[in-house]
């Protein structure tokens, strides 16, 4: 009969519970990475439905496709002037606040 080296026996059972350490730290690496890509979905759905939500309260939903389109990037193209974001924000609280206010 041969008769194993206790080192080598101890190596083993070493190198499969690191196996085994280096499988859950992969598992958890990979949980929490599917959390988060979960997350910024979550987050990307709330900001797509608060966007409709307001184009819906400002009463835009009236244009069309085309105009809307062009409207918002009208915009983008000159907000880079702070007066014209000041503005457009001052006239957007305002109109949200009325919204809040009748509701």
């Amino acid at each position: 009969m041969i008769k194993t080296n206790p080192y080598h026996e101890r190596i083993q059972r070493a190198t499969a519970r690191l196996a085994q350490l280096q499988a859950r730290e992969l598992l958890a690496t990979h949980r929490q990475a599917t959390k988060a890509k979960q997350a910024e979905r979550r987050e990307h759905v709330r900001r797509r439905q608060r966007v409709a939500e307001l184009v819906f309260v400002t009463g835009a939903e009236a244009l069309d496709d085309a105009e809307l389109a062009g409207a918002l990037l009208i915009h983008l193209q000159s907000r880079t002037d702070s007066d014209v974001r000041q503005d457009a924000r001052s006239i957007g609280q305002a109109k949200l606040d009325a919204v809040i206010a009748a509701a």
